[in-house]
């Protein structure tokens, strides 16, 4: 959330900003905020991978303890045809989020949020062209994503 709208991978639609502030020890890639998209980024050789198939981020209060409960939602990952395995992956109480001016997440300040999601870690990719598919939706016909990454690891 400390990336600005018009930089963020999440509302990215070419992949142009899929290195942003990127960790030295992983590479996330991101989803959308609804719908679907098309990228193409290069992830440097020996990084793993970390990405949601699904997720969200609720803003909580300041009491809540609780983290979301998405019995309704679903989501898929594939790899070059391959389906990937999903984990589900919440945190265990709320954490602070640092919104900027213009952040997705709403106006700047900061919020205490709660995350839930459906994630995928690959590691131990060769060099080379990669299809990645990702996306799920949250009960039928409700918010979906959808992200075809056209990967070079280089």
């Amino acid at each position: 959330m400390a990336i600005p709208a018009d930089r963020n991978p999440v509302s990215d639609e070419t992949g142009e900003f899929a290195g942003e502030e990127q960790p030295a020890d992983v590479w996330f890639l991101a989803g959308t905020f609804g719908g679907k998209v098309s990228r193409k980024c290069s992830v440097p050789f020996g990084r793993p991978i970390f990405f949601p198939a699904f997720n969200i981020l609720q803003k909580s209060s300041l009491f809540a303890r609780r983290v979301p409960v998405i019995p309704t939602a679903s989501g898929h990952a594939e790899l070059n045809g391959v389906t990937l395995p999903l984990r589900e992956v919440a945190n265990r109480s709320p954490f602070l989020v640092d919104a900027v001016p213009d952040a997705p997440f709403g106006p700047a300040g900061r919020y205490r949020a709660n995350a839930w999601g459906l994630w995928c870690r690959l590691d131990d990719l060769r060099r080379g062209d990669y299809i990645l598919t990702l996306g799920g939706e949250y009960e039928p016909g409700g918010f979906w994503v959808e992200v075809t990454y056209d990967l070079e690891i280089v």
